[in-house]
């Protein structure tokens, strides 16, 4: 049976704590929370663990060694380590590598790229763990593993067509305005001109509605797009592989 992937977060501040649980329970994970590094070290020897992710906030405050503490924990065998990093001396970061870290987020960053790393760590760690798949209209869409189908057949997407569908299909059956899109598929800072998501909406129906399938996205007027009628459905899947295209 397919399972959520169960990760441990280590933050000692509790606000971020809190606020990084939701974004990644909301993503689908399994969130163990720690705000002290004995805590960590007491639930990685007795949970089931996929992942660890400790949040590194400022230069010397001993994530390095607890990091190592991780790595070389008794019983617990490989565990895959990722270090959220506010350091921006190199030589730091290259000590949380050689203390056991898999990989290094730098601060700032994107919850879409820190759940990209995520992702690709456990796709090789360990790629029994569950996925979702939203289907709507005939358009199913895994959102783990960057796949999408129309009536069972693979639909080849860039990336920035796979982000607009993915936010037209968790909003099924609203309209969302030109600028709603933009801002959540390029960032509320971004440049891009509201007609770039027309050009792309564009290319998207083209490549969802090949061999003369119906429409399923719906231009309205004067205010934006809406796909289906209906509120997304979605399930657990195992995941594949495969991405979508870049």
């Amino acid at each position: 049976m397919s399972r959520k992937a169960s990760i441990l977060l280590y933050e000692p501040n509790l606000t971020i704590l809190r606020m990084m649980k939701f974004n990644l329970e909301m993503e689908g994970f399994h969130v163990l929370e720690a705000d002290d590094p004995a805590e960590v070290t007491r639930r990685i020897g007795e949970q089931e663990l996929d992942l660890v992710l400790l949040n590194w906030s400022e230069p010397g405050d001993g994530c390095i060694d607890l990091c190592r503490a991780v790595r070389h924990a008794d019983g617990v065998g490989y565990l895959p380590i990722i270090v959220v990093s506010a350091a921006r001396d190199e030589r730091e970061r290259l000590g949380a590598y050689d203390a056991g870290a898999d990989d290094i987020v730098v601060k700032p960053f994107s919850l879409p790229e820190l759940l990209a790393r995520i992702r690709a760590i456990l796709r090789r760690t360990a790629p029994a763990i569950s996925g979702r798949v939203i289907r709507i209209a005939g358009v199913e869409m895994d959102i783990d593993n960057g796949t999408v189908k129309r009536d069972g057949a693979p639909v080849r997407l860039s990336l920035i067509e796979f982000k607009i569908l993915r936010y037209l299909m968790e909003n099924a059956g609203k309209v969302r305005t030109r600028e709603q899109i933009r801002n959540a598929v390029w960032g509320r800072d971004s440049l891009i001109e509201i007609r770039a998501v027309d050009v792309r909406i564009t290319r998207l129906r083209r490549r969802l509605n090949s061999d003369n399938r119906p429409d399923v996205i719906r231009t309205v007027r004067s205010v934006g797009y809406a796909l289906g009628d209906q509120q997304p459905r979605v399930r657990s899947a195992e995941p594949r592989l495969d991405g979508a295209e870049a």
